[in-house]
C-alpha cells in the first residue's frame, strides 16, 4: 500500500519547517512525531530533486535533455560546479534529535527509523561526494565545528551496521512501549514490518554498491556478501512495499516541481533524450508512452499534404498530431516519438528535426521533438511520486547477485530479472492496461531475454536503467558497472566521458576547515579529464569507491 503524505499540507510550510529544525541545545523537548514528518518529507523531496526531469543527473543518464534553457550547460554538457550539502545536514540534525529522544525514552521504533534515515542520508551524501564528515558530524553542540572527513569505506561500514541494527529493532518492538503516531509516519503509517523491509532493501543497495571493493570492506570488518545474503529474504517483495511519498498538489510545498504551483511557466525545455526514446521504441516498450508525449508535428513519407490526425496511445490518451509530407531519404526522424540527441550545441538543438520546415518557432517549442509527458507539468499525478527504494531495484539487485555467483540467494538471475521488469511495468500501470501488450511477448524479444545475452550483466543493467527513469540510482549503478554504455554528445565540456561525482561545497576559508577539506581532496584521484592545474575536487575525479576498479571508465 502506498501511503500519501497526508501530513504534508500542515507540516510543509516555511514556518513549520523552521520550527521543526530544532536547536539540540534547547531545553524544550519537541515531539519526535512532529520532527519525523519533517525528516521524511524533506528527505523525499531532496532525493527526488537529484534525479527529476530538471536535474543534471537525468541529463547525464540520458533520460532527458534541455533545449536552450540556461541550465543546458550543466545538464547536456556536464559543466558542473560546487554542490551544497547544508540541506542534508539540516535534516540529519533532526534525525539525531529523534534518535536522542528514542534512546532516552527507550523507544525502539523511533530508534530504528532514525537509524534508517541516518543511513539513507549519509549513504546518499557519500555516493555523491566521496569522503564526507560522518563520525564527527552533528557535534557542534560539543564544540566541534570543523569535523574531519571520514574515509568513504568507513562511511559505508557505518551505514551497513546501522541498517542491520535497525532491522533487529523493528523485529523486536514492544507494542505497548515502542509506539509512534501513524499519522506522523507519512511513508509507512507506522508499519514496522514495512520499515524492516526498507532497511533490508537498503542493505542490498549499499552492499552491492561496494561489491567492487569487497576485499577492502573485508579489511574493515564487513563481509558484504554475508550482509547481502542475510538481508535478501527480508527486503521488499512487492510494489506495495515501496517507501512512497505522493505529492498532494495543494500548495507549492507539497506539489511536484514541474506543476504550476512551482513552475508558473511550463517546463517545455525538458525533452526526452533520444538515447532512451530510441531504446524504448526498439523494444516496443509501452513505458515510453507514460513518460513522453508524441510529437506535435510528424514527418511522414505516406502523406502528400499536411493533415491533422487524432492519435491514441496504448493507454487511451488522445493527441492531435499534424502529419507533414516527407520524402524518402530526407534527413528527418519520422517516428511518432522523437527524442533530443545528447549534448547537441544549442544552435543545433533549436532546429533539430525541422527538416524543410522554414517556420520560426519560439524557443523550446520545436513541434518535431517530443516533450516530457504532460503529467510532469501537473501539481499531482499518480505516476509522479517519490520512491526512496523500489521493488524493481531490489529484484535487479537480486538478479545481479545471482549472476555473480558468490552470493547465496534463492531464485535464478533470470527469475529476478523478469521480476524487476514486471515490477517497473506494474509501477507505471502497463500490464493489464496497455492495449495489445503481452509481457511474455515483450520478454521473448532477443534484446530483452536474458538467456541469449552476450553480456548478461549489461542486459540486467540496461533494464534497470530503464526502470530507474529519472532516479539518481541509475547514475550510481552506471558508475560501478559501466552500463549502460552511454556516450557524450559533440560538445561535452570535459571530453568524451560522463562525470563521476559531485564537487564539494565551495570551501570555507577558515584554516580549521581547509585542513580537513584538503585531506579529503587528496584522497580523490584526478583522471585525465580533469584539466591540468585544476583541483582534484572535480566531477571527473574518482572517489575511493571507484579507484582501482576500472569503472566506469
Amino acid at each position: 500500500m502506498m501511503i500519501s503524505a497526508v501530513m504534508m499540507l500542515t507540516v510543509v510550510s516555511c514556518k513549520k519547517f523552521d520550527d521543526a529544525n530544532i536547536n539540540p541545545n534547547s531545553a524544550e523537548k519537541v515531539s519526535s512525531n512532529y520532527i519525523l514528518t519533517y525528516v521524511l518529507t524533506e528527505t523525499a523531496k531532496s532525493y527526488y530533486g537529484l534525479g527529476n526531469e530538471n536535474s543534471k543527473i537525468a541529463g547525464t543518464m540520458q533520460y532527458i535533455q534541455i533545449g536552450t534553457n540556461e541550465n543546458a550547460s550543466a545538464v547536456n554538457f556536464y559543466g558542473w560546479g560546487p554542490e551544497g550539502w547544508a540541506g542534508y545536514y539540516s535534516i540529519l540534525r533532526n534525525v539525531k534529535i529523534i534518535n536522542d529522544n528514542a534512546v532516552k525514552d527507550g523507544n525502539k521504533f523511533f530508534q530504528g527509523i532514525s537509524l534508517v534515515m541516518k543511513s539513507f542520508l549519509f549513504g546518499l551524501m557519500t555516493d555523491l561526494y566521496g569522503d564526507i564528515p560522518y563520525s564527527e558530524s552533528l557535534t557542534a553542540s560539543d564544540g566541534l565545528f570543523f569535523p574531519a572527513y571520514d574515509n568513504q569505506g568507513e562511511v559505508y561500514k557505518g551505514i551497513l551496521e546501522d541498517l542491520k541494527t535497525a532491522v533487529g529493532l523493528f523485529a523486536s518492538l514492544d507494542p505497548g512501549k515502542d509506539a509512534i503516531d501513524p499519522g506522523a509516519d507519512v511513508i509507512f503509517g507506522g508499519n514496522a514490518a514495512r520499515w524492516g523491509k526498507f532497511a533490508n532493501g537498503l542493505i542490498l543497495r549499499y552492499a552491492m554498491r561496494v561489491y567492487n571493493k569487497k576485499a577492502e570492506m573485508s579489511a574493515l570488518g564487513v563481509d558484504i556478501v554475508k550482509e547481502f545474503n542475510n538481508a535478501a529474504s527480508g527486503a521488499l517483495s512487492a510494489v506495495a512495499d515501496e517507501p512512497t511519498m505522493n505529492y498532494l498538489g495543494t500548495t507549492n510545498d507539497n506539489s511536484t516541481p514541474g506543476g504550476p504551483l512551482n513552475s508558473a511557466n511550463p517546463r517545455l525545455y525538458n525533452k526526452p533524450c533520444a538515447t532512451l526514446v530510441s531504446k524504448l521504441l526498439a523494444l516496443d516498450d509501452p513505458r515510453l508512452q507514460r513518460w513522453a508525449n508524441p510529437v506535435q508535428q510528424k514527418w511522414d513519407v505516406h502523406v502528400a499534404a499536411k493533415e491533422t490526425r487524432e492519435v491514441t496511445n496504448v493507454f487511451g490518451d488522445k493527441y492531435s498530431v499534424i502529419y507533414m509530407p516527407a520524402n524518402v531519404g530526407d534527413d528527418v526522424d519520422t517516428s511518432l516519438y522523437v527524442g533530443l540527441p545528447v549534448g547537441l550545441a544549442t544552435v543545433d538543438a533549436l532546429v533539430y528535426n525541422k527538416g524543410t520546415d522554414g517556420n520560426a518557432y519560439p524557443p523550446e517549442r520545436n513541434p518535431y521533438i517530443s516533450y516530457v509527458h504532460d503529467r510532469y507539468r501537473l501539481n499531482t499525478e499518480k505516476y509522479v511520486n517519490i520512491k526512496l527504494l523500489t521493488y524493481s531495484e531490489v529484484e535487479f539487485l537480486l538478479a545481479e547477485a545471482a549472476l555473480k555467483g558468490d552470493f547465496n540467494i534463492s531464485g535464478s538471475a533470470d527469475q529476478h530479472y523478469q521480476a524487476g521488469i514486471r515490477a517497473s511495468m506494474d509501477r507505471y500501470g502497463v500490464i493489464g492496461t496497455a492495449a495489445g501488450f503481452d509481457f511474455d511477448t515483450y520478454y521473448a524479444n532477443p534484446e530483452v531475454d536474458l538467456s541469449g545475452a552476450a553480456d548478461k550483466l549489461e542486459r540486467i543493467m540496461e533494464q534497470k536503467w530503464i526502470a530507474s527513469w529519472m532516479n539518481i540510482e541509475s547514475w550510481f549503478d552506471w558508475r560501478r558497472t559501466g552500463y549502460p554504455d552511454l556516450q557524450t554528445g559533440p560538445v561535452a565540456q570535459f571530453g568524451d566521458k560522463l562525470p563521476l561525482r559531485y564537487m564539494y561545497p565551495s570551501p570555507n576559508l577558515d584554516p580549521s576547515y581547509l585542513v580537513n577539506y584538503d585531506a579529503a581532496v587528496k584522497n580523490l584521484e584526478a583522471t585525465l579529464h580533469v584539466p591540468q592545474g585544476q583541483s582534484a575536487d572535480h566531477p571527473y575525479s574518482k572517489m575511493w569507491l571507484l579507484k582501482g576498479t576500472g569503472k566506469p571508465w
